[in-house]
């Protein structure tokens, strides 16, 4: 039997989608040419209040991997699905991706090695790191599963909340010896382990583990959930402000530093203590917000996140060549406007062209090659939606 919908999730999806658009076209425009003091401090602040795309994606993961788990786990059907809708359609576009480069060469046997080395590394274009980092988190499913579900069981509802505090305590600090833990690792030299703990550490799912954590919490109990956020909105409203600012004037003073530079934004990389305490606050508070969404937000508004969400992987995967579509409207027409206009018109383009191009392949029966299956088929039968008590009010 299917369970019922979990709103928030759909409100939470597509805003994270935006978010991740709004991200790479700063990307863009923070490298450009002309950029001022005053468009890096914009570009600043519109990248923390992005920055919690990728947490709550992996976030989403968790709770609905959690929130759907029936007791009984084929773990060869299971990852057998995830293959077929999320991985091959990231093989798919790294083959396009790497085309549109001029990269991709199957003429000799280097070329298909070097196709072999995208395919496992992500490394075909600047999004597709994302797909690799959570595929690990499909392959360790039973073992998150154990863990989490047999601690939830053997403790009371108050030591759980406290075990996951201390977890999240812990996840912070551990992500200030990264480098540390990965030169530890290196040293043993171990295939792909290593690998993982230093060339790839920003792709190691296990330096994202608490989101996923996060997640599955919120899954397996989403009432209880519901009237946690509801009771300690204050806390983590109060928190995700604070070290809002705190990146901020770190971004800031970057921005100082470059002195007219290329403004690079490495302070407010993902795998940092502080950034990690402020995502965390973060997937709360947007949570939050997509609740209120739910509430008060309208029909129109809901309607639209709620379908940019279901459409929101295959969107994701060709976004970054609608973001290059957008840059040559820039070129041809936006290059003397103000550098928010530039900022605002090539995210809405690249957004709107790759829903649309996701919308259009979930028409025509190859498309899950291209964009997996989007939530819409997938909840053809589903049972009647859920929304959560939130008592959202803002």
């Amino acid at each position: 039997m299917r369970k019922e919908r979990i709103l928030e999730i759909e409100r939470l999806r597509g805003m994270a989608f935006l978010a991740v658009v709004l991200q790479h076209s700063i990307a863009h425009y923070s490298v450009a040419e002309g950029m001022t003091e005053r468009d890096g401090i914009l570009m600043a602040v519109l990248l923390i209040a992005s920055k919690f795309a990728v947490p709550a994606f992996i976030f989403i993961t968790g709770m609905v991997l959690f929130y759907n788990d029936s007791g009984q786990l084929q773990y060869g059907q299971f990852v057998k699905k995830r293959i077929i809708y999320i991985y091959i359609p990231f093989v798919v576009w790294t083959v396009i991706h790497m085309a549109v480069d001029g990269t991709l060469y199957l003429r000799d046997l280097e070329g298909w090695s070097t196709l072999g080395e995208m395919l496992v590394t992500g490394k075909a274009s600047s999004h597709l790191w994302y797909m690799i980092m959570l595929f690990q988190f499909y392959l360790l499913y039973p073992i998150y599963r154990f863990i989490i579900r047999g601690i939830s069981s053997r403790f009371t509802h108050r030591i759980n909340i406290v075990l996951l505090a201390v977890t999240g305590m812990l996840f912070i600090v551990m992500t200030a010896y990264i480098s540390d833990i990965g030169s530890y690792v290196g040293r043993f030299n171990i295939p792909v382990i290593s690998e993982l703990f230093t060339t790839y550490a920003d792709r190691n799912a296990l330096n994202f583990f608490f989101y996923f954590i996060l997640g599955a919490t919120a899954g397996m109990n989403p009432e209880m959930w519901s009237k946690w956020i509801h009771k300690a909105r204050f806390m983590y409203w109060t928190v995700f402000a604070f070290m809002f600012g705190f990146l901020l004037m770190q971004g800031i003073h970057e921005i100082r530093l470059a002195e007219g530079e290329l403004i690079t934004f490495y302070s407010l990389s993902l795998l940092r203590p502080e950034m990690a305490l402020f995502l965390i606050s973060s997937i709360l508070s947007m949570y939050d917000l997509a609740s209120w969404i739910c509430k008060r937000a309208g029909r129109k508004v809901n309607a639209v996140l709620s379908s940019v969400g279901m459409y929101s992987f295959g969107a994701y995967l060709m976004h970054l060549l609608t973001l290059r579509i957008s840059y040559i409207f820039d070129e041809s027409f936006m290059i003397s406007m103000p550098s928010a206009v530039r900022i605002f018109s090539s995210w809405v383009i690249s957004a709107v062209l790759a829903y649309l191009g996701a919308r259009l392949f979930a028409l025509i029966p190859s498309g899950k090659w291209l964009a997996g299956v989007p939530v819409t088929k997938r909840r053809k039968h589903a049972g009647v939606e859920r929304k959560l008590d939130t008592s959202a009010k803002m």
